[in-house]
């Protein structure tokens, strides 16, 4: 699948789900509930919707004088008359009333057995016609046209496009996605379902619109008996009035309807409007295969004689799909089964939609924590020995977002590269962030750029603060150790703690002193007497003696280490060995010492969104591959210290190697550093 074809239909899908989707959802809902309507209705309404059965029926003619009775200034529409069950007067089961409805659509109910009025209600009176109104958004100008609307769009862009999205690239891709990973936790499983009930309800939503459409739009519905090869429907009939002649009883016309199909199951006879008008009716027979499958009778008003016939049988292929596609938009072809998939497809509607939007938020979450700030260096200066530092500000003078201690922002180069520097000054401030720059001797273009090509005055990009290097606040007392450039956040550590009177040490190891960065400020701070100083090149042995530094571990006591891997993992073990808890000891790597297993092997990798395989060879990454194939994720220090590229496991083992994970995010296996993490297992799916 074309990558850029498929982010842009990611796009309008997304947004037309937010947009559209909320119509759509609407409609399924309301759908679902209408779909029962004739059977819950007599059930709610009894007394208005139904009487005891009888045997004798009086006239229609008394049933429209009664309504007409209710409704004087109103005009008749149609009389409507339902088959009901009761074998004779003395069961108990009960028959539908009979309804006559007037042109302002609202409906008299009525006792066919001694004309008796029932009460009156409108076409989207009571709890399921309210349901239906909203369903067919009646209660605003132009309804047809923003349902049909809707279903079209939601059709080709929801249910087609999002086919297309789904639509693996290979057979055994397509495979898997037809299945629900049940060992799928949180997001993951959240994606998977989306996915997978979206495929199966699809099949059923996409029916739902083609058989919705022809009651929203007549060109659609032309286009059925185009298609069929059929004639539209003919003009009704005229009757032919004598002078002075008199329109026959409404009783009449139903008994001729009689003689061409006696005891119908159903019959709707339509009042004549105009002079010449017919009297035309429909009629539903008793085995006929759907509630529309209707034969259409038309009567002179005023002799009575047959104007047109059309059984249902020989109605034209176009009309027999037209009212076919109806009945089954209801849900009343298939019986019970047929009724529960289109309810089930319809639930599902919401349901994608909120696990379409959960994934969305998700990703909008990750997305706002990676918001940049345009920032300008105001001041730029020499800290020590290849170390300088930068003091930044809102480009417009603003506030900048507030930080804690330990934090760090990602800083933008102009020529592409990303790097992360702590943030060394008192959190309290806000109105600049410090940052200190130590020139490596292997730059790959970060520092370097930093110190040559970043002047006072530029403007540059800058993320908003993270931070994974987090104090805790109930620490009785702090124990800091820096090591060269990891003295950053240390520094703003031991800002906070002074600013809190709080109770700390802070150990700061340099090489050389012409090494050691901020020794003045340090020097003529209000905590100075706090802080102890190692410099290598004083020491007959380089190795630090960290037994002897740490000490053992008291109830309450933090330790806070930050520098090199090799610094930070020789405190680490100190700390181990004399008794400090994995709770107490937080770390930051400044640099990684990179693994080169021998035993590498090749792996897969799936990306969710698409389903695409891509292959990782010995000697290459998992940030390299999916690069060659135009995924471009952002990328930082591209040596698992930083953290900037991770990205969900979805499914599959990773083989971490980066310094960034924790032990407990390492164990959940949800989550790795593809710029230097491998797979333990054949393949990863990603959540790209």
């Amino acid at each position: 699948m074309n990558t850029r074809i498929r982010s842009s239909l990611l796009s309008l899908h997304r947004w037309t789900g937010f947009t559209v989707g909320l119509v759509i959802v609407l409609m399924a809902l309301t759908g679902a509930a209408i779909m029962y309507r004739p059977q819950l209705e007599p059930l709610l309404s009894p007394d208005l919707l139904t009487v005891p059965g009888c045997t004798g029926l009086v006239p229609l003619d008394t049933l429209t004088v009664a309504a007409a009775a209710v409704r004087p200034a109103a005009k008749l529409d149609y009389i409507r008359l339902i088959a009901g069950d009761a074998a004779d007067a003395g069961t108990d089961a009960r028959m539908p009333a009979a309804m006559v409805r007037f042109t302002d659509q609202t409906f008299v109910y009525l006792n066919p057995c001694n004309g008796e009025v029932l009460g009156q209600r409108h076409r989207y009176g009571g709890l399921l016609g309210t349901i239906e109104q909203i369903h067919r958004f009646r209660f605003m100008k132009n309804g047809n046209l923003i349902t049909g609307t809707s279903a079209i769009v939601f059709g080709l862009v929801l249910i087609l496009g999002g086919l297309y999205i789904w639509l693996p690239a290979t057979l055994r891709g397509v495979k898997s996605a037809l299945k629900f990973n049940g060992r799928l936790k949180g997001p993951a499983r959240t994606i998977n379902l989306h996915k997978t009930v979206g495929f199966y309800a699809s099949l059923i939503l996409l029916t739902s619109v083609l058989t919705g459409l022809p009651q929203a739009f007549d060109w659609y519905k032309n286009g059925i008996y185009t298609i069929a090869g059929s004639a539209l429907p003919a003009k009704a009939p005229k009757s032919q009035p004598a002078a002075g002649a008199q329109r026959l009883s409404m009783e009449s016309m139903w008994q001729r309807a009689q003689e061409y199909m006696p005891h119908p199951q159903e019959v709707l006879l339509h009042y004549p409007d105009k002079p010449r008008d017919a009297v035309e009716m429909y009629l539903i027979a008793n085995d006929a295969p759907h509630p529309n499958a209707r034969t259409m009778l038309y009567l002179d008003a005023y002799s009575g004689k047959t104007l047109k016939y059309i059984p249902y049988a020989d109605s034209s292929l176009g009309s027999k799909l037209y009212f076919w596609t109806l009945s089954l938009h209801t849900g009343h072809i298939g019986g019970p089964v047929v009724q529960l998939l289109l309810m089930a497809a319809a639930l599902s509607v919401p349901f994608l939609a909120y696990t379409g939007i959960a994934t969305w938020l998700r990703r909008r979450k990750r997305a706002i924590a990676n918001r940049r700030l345009r920032v300008r260096v105001a001041r730029k200066t020499n800290e020590a020995e290849g170390i300088c530092a930068f003091e930044l500000v809102d480009s417009k003078g603003r506030a900048l977002p507030r930080f804690s201690a330990g934090a760090h922002i990602d800083v933008y180069l102009r020529n592409g590269l990303v790097r992360q520097y702590s943030l060394c000054n008192d959190p309290g401030e806000s109105h600049r962030y410090l940052i200190c720059v130590q020139l490596e001797q292997a730059s790959r273009g970060g520092s370097r750029a930093m110190h040559e090509n970043i002047k006072e005055g530029h403007v540059i990009e800058i993320g908003i603060p993270k931070n994974r290097f987090a104090m805790d606040p109930a620490a009785r007392r702090s124990v800091l150790i820096a090591g060269g450039i990891g003295v950053t956040p240390i520094l703003c550590m031991a800002e906070h703690l002074a600013g809190l009177n709080a109770d700390f040490e802070m150990h700061y190891c340099t090489r050389t002193r012409q090494r050691a960065a901020f020794l003045n400020r340090i020097k003529k701070a209000i905590y100075a007497n706090r802080v102890t100083f190692h410099f290598s090149d004083r020491l007959a042995q380089p190795r630090r003696d960290f037994m002897g530094l740490i000490g053992n571990f008291e109830s309450g006591v933090h330790l806070y280490v930050c520098g090199p891997a090799g610094f930070v993992n020789m405190a680490l073990d100190a700390a181990r060995q004399r008794g400090w808890p994995d709770r107490n000891v937080h770390k930051e790597y400044f640099s990684a010492e990179m693994v080169k297993a021998e035993n590498d092997t090749g792996f897969d990798i799936k990306l969710a969104s698409t389903g695409k395989v891509l292959h990782v060879a010995k000697g290459k990454s998992v940030l390299e591959v999916l690069s060659d194939c135009g995924v471009d994720i952002p990328r930082s220090c591209e040596q698992g210290v930083c953290g900037t590229c991770m990205t969900r496991v979805l499914a599959g083992v990773p083989d971490h190697r980066d310094v960034y994970l924790s032990d407990e995010e390492r164990i959940r296996n949800d989550q790795f550093i593809p710029c230097c993490s491998r797979a333990r297992s054949d393949m990863l799916i990603l959540d790209l």
